[in-house]
């Protein structure tokens, strides 16, 4: 595959500490947002347009996947306890080939949640809060 190829989201993994994928994963969200403070002060002119100045920046990540005790990668008990714990995980977004960029940032399990619908899979889903900065880098 082309380094400039549309890349498949399948190829996209969230890794825990940078060796092990989040078990049975369906999809994932990282969302990196950034504040915007409004600049308005008595000297302003009058003219009914706010001033902004760029603010704090902030993400998330939500991670999908199929419920499963025995996924050689990171079990859903295991998000559970970081949750429960408090633990900082070490995490990364990547692909995981030379030459494609990753992400990685440290995160804390805000919200786990098991869906168990009748004759259906087992899915569980967790929300992690993002503590410091988000790093892009490339692959070696």
């Amino acid at each position: 595959m082309a380094v400039n190829d549309i890349i498949n989201g399948t190829d996209l993994r969230i890794y825990k500490d940078g060796t092990t994928a989040i078990g049975e994963a369906t999809s994932a969200t990282l969302s990196v947002t950034r504040e915007m403070r409004t600049i308005l002060t008595k000297d302003s002119p009058n003219s009914g347009w706010a001033s902004s100045s760029p603010g704090q920046k902030s993400a998330t990540l939500t991670v999908e996947a199929l419920y499963s005790e025995t996924s050689t990668n990171v079990q859903p008990d295991v998000l559970f306890d970081a949750l429960d714990n408090g633990t900082v995980l070490a995490l990364t977004l990547t692909e995981n080939t030379s030459g494609y960029n990753y992400y990685s940032f440290s995160a804390y399990c805000t919200s786990w949640e098991v869906n168990t619908p009748v004759e259906d899979n087992t899915s569980v889903s967790a929300t992690f809060t993002i503590s410091g900065a988000v790093y892009r880098g490339t692959n070696a």
